[in-house]
């Protein structure tokens, strides 16, 4: 990032990080660290406290509150993930008032109407349905609840159909309450209003809200389980879709860099991925090949996924088998890693140019570390990763009693 943020905590627990860009626009959002590792029995109510934060407060309507935003050009939207929920607003920068105003509502003074409630529901069960006609989509999360069974993580971020009808309003209320506090949130923002201006906005919206007294949150730990998993669901898919992968790094992990760079080389975005050349432009044996990487807090996940014919599944999974043996073996040469390297960074570059992105980047990693490298920091720890890093990596993630597999058919 090219410009020095400012990050403080208000008296309440809130943390700030502000940031400044030449842009006629203002990026402001919230990161609350809640999301479907906190769901507990109801599964889904954190992923549909976001749907339904916006529907009323006792100030004002949801025609009034979107209103506000959308009357002077600006856009809004949220996500759910694991272990946060986070809301953005994009405003011209001289309403950017209106962005803090909205956002300190919804988070502090959200009423969740019943009727309101209904219709949500019935929208993400929609959702879930719509989700659940997409294979390639749906076959992430089911690795996932596999890979992490029994644990929090393994929830669906939106639960289950049965789960979304049974909620009640009271079951929302209890998780807002419970979550949506001073000390688990971030106000993050990019733009072109000066710092100073912002300060005084962020303190007056979200610094007067003393923390009460709340009951603790349970951690929970992950602890990796020993056994693997090769399961083959019959879906009845014109094609067989596949994802094998294992625990990878943790956020507080050294390795992160290193398997973040690992990934990319392997089945990133660019054409010169290793699996894309391999399985599709050398072998034509698959259209969509790709590998990922996500960081949790107590563990990660690294998986590639591929669809393709399932009688050619056992040749893409030896390819893919010998690629990972080579890596683990040798790793890469001098001048390879450093041209892999050169090209994550690239990529990181044009993200920094995507403020919104950059807004919810920095929120993210204010919370998780307590500071936020700047993009020439982050440079210094990629071009610092060794050859004998990769091979540390390769070996936790990509040796063969590390894989488990999921294929649908």
């Amino acid at each position: 990032m090219k410009n020095k943020e400012t990050t403080l905590t208000l008296a309440n627990g809130t943390k700030l990080c502000l940031s400044p860009a030449d842009s006629s626009a203002s990026y402001v959002g919230l990161f609350v660290a809640s999301g479907s590792r906190h769901d507990g029995t109801t599964l889904g109510v954190s992923h549909l406290i976001e749907h339904a934060i916006f529907k009323g407060t006792d100030k004002h309507s949801y025609s009034e509150l979107m209103n506000m935003v959308e009357s002077v050009g600006g856009e809004m939207n949220a996500y759910t993930a694991k272990e946060e929920t986070c809301f953005q607003i994009a405003i011209a920068n001289n309403h950017v008032e209106k962005a803090f105003s909205l956002l300190s509502e919804i988070f502090y003074d959200s009423i969740f109407p019943e009727e309101e409630l209904r219709k949500e529901k019935t929208v993400v069960i929609d959702e879930i349905e719509s989700y659940e006609d997409v294979p390639a989509e749906m076959i992430y999360d089911d690795f996932e609840e596999q890979l992490f069974q029994g644990h929090s993580l393994a929830t669906n971020i939106l639960g289950t159909k049965s789960s979304v009808r049974k909620m009640t309003r009271s079951d929302v209320m209890e998780t807002y309450k419970k979550l949506y506090r001073p000390s688990r949130l971030v106000v993050s923002y990019v733009g072109g209003v000066d710092l100073e201006t912002i300060t005084s906005f962020a303190e007056k919206y979200f610094g007067q809200n003393a923390e009460k007294e709340q009951d603790a949150i349970a951690k929970n730990p992950f602890v990796p389980r020993g056994t693997n998993f090769n399961i083959v669901k019959n879906k009845k898919t014109h094609q067989a879709h596949c994802v094998l992968g294992s625990y990878a790094p943790a956020l507080s992990s050294e390795l992160k860099f290193a398997a973040s760079l690992l990934t990319n080389i392997l089945g990133g975005p660019s054409f010169n991925a290793l699996l894309n050349l391999k399985l599709r432009e050398e072998q034509g044996l698959t259209y969509n090949i790709e590998a990922n990487y996500t960081a949790y807090s107590d563990t990660g996940v690294f998986a590639v996924y591929f669809g393709t014919d399932y009688s050619k599944v056992p040749l893409c999974r030896q390819i893919i088998d010998d690629l990972f043996q080579s890596v683990i073996e040798k790793g890469f040469e001098e001048r390879q890693l450093a041209a892999y390297k050169q090209q994550i960074l690239g990529q990181l570059a044009v993200s920094d140019d995507n403020y919104m992105s950059l807004m919810l980047n920095n929120a993210k990693s204010f919370w998780w570390y307590g500071h936020v490298d700047s993009f020439q920091e982050v440079a210094q720890k990629i071009n610092a990763i060794s050859n004998n890093e990769i091979k540390t990596v390769a070996k936790q993630i990509l040796s063969p009693e590390k894989i488990n597999v999921l294929i649908y058919k």
